[in-house]
């Protein structure tokens, strides 16, 4: 399975007990130039993974160790005016999402906001790192 299949079953899991938020296994895509996630408040989204190889030792005998990072966006939009009591869990729910990923040296996320008009937008960004 894909780090995207992972991250999204164990987002599914996290936000289990909060009714009021949903995910997508849909992509991230504009209908109207308007993303998904901004039409559809309180449902999630999980992008497609983006993978960078670099070259981590460059060793004498020729035989070269890779580093391969792999990052993924979620978004969530949430109304900004009329947010659930819960936003706190589920922000940090989705967070720790990260720790489903295995067989990786490093897990990393962390989130950004951004506010336009009433709605608050929450981007998620996980980097998985393995050798």
């Amino acid at each position: 399975m894909s780090k995207r299949t992972d991250l999204i079953s164990q987002i599914t899991t996290n936000l289990s007990g909060h009714t009021s938020y949903s995910i997508s296994e849909e992509l991230p895509f504009e209908s109207g130039g308007i993303p998904l996630y901004t039409k559809n408040l309180n449902t999630v989204y999980v992008d497609e993974q983006e993978i960078a190889v670099e070259e981590l030792y460059d060793t004498l005998d020729g035989t070269d160790i890779y580093e391969t990072t792999t990052t993924i966006n979620a978004y969530l939009a949430v109304d900004a005016k009329n947010q659930t009591s819960d936003i706190d869990t589920v922000i940090a729910n989705l967070l720790i999402s990260r720790n489903a990923i295995t067989g990786t040296v490093e897990n990393t996320s962390n989130y950004e906001t951004e506010i336009i008009d009433d709605v608050i937008t929450y981007t998620f960004e996980y980097n998985f790192t393995t050798v």
